[in-house]
């Protein structure tokens, strides 16, 4: 027991038996005018009143000294504890039985309160610390934020240290050389607590003369680090219920801590499985892929070698043409293919400027004259339309992406339309065509890595790398937008896209449209 406890006891009884002396004197007070029934009354109140405030120990106290001061201050012959009346006997006995009862009764009701009141707290502590390590973004955060609670729980400055900054030397800890273990006694009993598992040093049985409290942050499959508590004022010594909250905190911290490395090992390993995953997945297309376009190249090349001088004019341009479109369609695969592996590993770094629109489509539609040659495009932008702050070469990638899959999957001679106008703060974007369509239930599959549709009559179709519209989305998240995909009424696709009005400052326009 502590100093400070001892000296809170001794208080308890003597205000206990303040209380029992002030009942007397009132008593004393009105002697003439009460019976002795109306005095033992009023001294079982006092006794009441004790047992409701304090502890069982002062409550008999109370009980005693109430029938003794009964027997000397009421009980002819008055101030002594001679009884002439045997009948008086009774009363002290039933006297004492009532007040013995009252007192334990009483007792027991207060020590259930206290009890209860206590597992309320501790489990409000409880609660407020898992609520705060379930919101701390970091491992760092949920340190400092579980310390906090544990020096708050122990009135006391806590820090936490885990066990890969605990140092081993002959197969013993190495504690920091700071001022929270200079002391021989914290060393010790940090040294103990870390081996065994146990809490030790300030208010516990193990190496109570340290100036500190050491908890084991520890579960059962695993021993994390060392919580290390100094109290405010060491004279002042923890009751049963704080230090079973501290304790209970301690082993809250220790839960959460491992499951939160385990969710970020695991997390690493899914992130190196997925990783994996995609380089697999994106050199087993780049591989497919590109052996058509190779194949061709190589045909064709062999072909002017071999026959520089015998080939027709136009068989010659035939094959260079050949040759070029293939080249072009092989430098696609494989921006696609790098562009994927921007979005998938989150380097996709989008530098804004505001920018026409009909700009970007311009470029895209030149680049693509040749591929949409079968198809008759139409481009619908207003007048007024604002400009939009965008990464105009991202951009430009999707349109290359949406207008290519529009030419692939849809029959030749269908026509393209391409419609943009402003809506909510952002400009909405659509390219639609009218092939056969996406089929139902499909709209957001299409979306995902190494998609090819099926249901289309253009012959080239399912030749593509299968990353075009999961680029897209990727770029246009970037931007912080939205792209989706709707099924026209009487035939057909429309993908559209939006880009949010939310970008630089506008006085960072050149003053001069730049040459493309």
């Amino acid at each position: 027991m502590g100093v400070t406890e001892r000296r809170t006891r001794t208080q308890e009884y003597l205000r206990a038996t303040g209380i029992v002396a002030l009942a007397v004197l009132v008593c004393l007070a009105l002697r003439s005018h009460l019976a002795s029934i109306d005095v033992a009354m009023l001294l079982l109140v006092g006794v009441v009143a004790v047992a409701a405030r304090y502890q069982r120990g002062p409550a008999l106290l109370a009980s005693s000294v109430s029938i003794a001061a009964f027997d000397f201050f009421f009980v002819p012959p008055y101030y002594t504890f001679n009884v002439h009346d045997t009948a008086y006997v009774l009363t002290f006995g039933v006297m004492l039985v009532v007040a013995l009862t009252m007192s334990r009764l009483t007792a027991r009701i207060r020590e259930q309160a206290e009890a209860s009141a206590e597992r309320e707290q501790r489990t409000s502590a409880l609660y407020a610390m898992d609520r705060d390590l379930a919101g701390a973004p970091d491992v760092a955060t949920l340190l400092t934020s579980a310390a906090s609670h544990l020096g708050r729980a122990a009135a006391g400055r806590a820090r936490i240290l885990l066990d890969e900054a605990i140092g081993r030397s002959a197969g013993m800890p190495v504690w920091p050389a700071d001022e929270g273990f200079e002391s021989p006694a914290v060393r010790v009993a940090a040294t103990w607590a870390y081996e065994h598992g146990q809490p030790a040093g300030w208010c516990m049985p193990s190496c109570g003369e340290a100036e500190a409290l050491l908890l084991p942050l520890r579960t059962v499959t695993a021993r994390l680090g060392l919580v290390v508590i100094r109290p405010e004022d060491p004279e002042r010594a923890l009751s049963d219920a704080q230090r079973e909250t501290v304790l209970a905190l301690a082993e809250l911290a220790g839960g959460v801590l491992e499951r939160r490395q385990l969710a970020e090992l695991s997390e690493r390993a899914r992130a190196e499985v997925e990783a994996e995953r995609l380089r697999t997945a994106l050199l087993s297309s780049l591989s497919h892929d590109l052996r058509t376009p190779l194949g061709s190249i190589e045909g064709a090349a062999s072909s002017l070698l071999e026959q520089p001088a015998t080939l027709p004019a136009d068989i010659r341009n035939e094959l260079l043409e050949s040759i070029l479109d293939e080249s072009r369609r092989m430098t696609r695969l494989v921006t696609n293919l790098l562009d994927m592996i921007r979005v998938e590993t989150g380097t996709l770094a989008v530098r804004k400027s505001w920018q026409p629109l009909e700009e970007t489509l311009g470029v895209a539609l030149l680049r693509l004259e040749d591929r949409l040659r079968a198809h008759p495009v139409s481009v619908r932008l207003p007048s007024d339309l604002p400009l939009v702050p965008v990464d105009e070469i991202l951009l430009e990638q999707v349109f290359l992406n949406l207008l290519e899959n529009a030419a692939r999957y849809t029959p030749a001679g269908t026509p393209i339309e391409i419609t943009a106008w402003p809506e909510q703060q952002a400009v909405l974007v659509e390219v639609a065509d009218r092939g056969p369509g996406v089929p139902a239930g499909e709209e957001e599959s299409v979306f995902g890595r190494f998609f090819r549709g099926g249901n289309t009559e253009a012959a080239d179709a399912g030749a593509g790398s299968g990353l075009g519209l999961t680029i897209c989305r990727g770029i246009i998240t970037a931007h912080g937008g939205r792209i989706w995909i709707e099924r026209r009424p009487g035939g057909g696709t429309a993908v559209r896209f939006t880009l949010p009005l939310v970008g630089p400052p506008l006085d960072a326009l050149p003053a001069e449209p730049v040459e493309r």
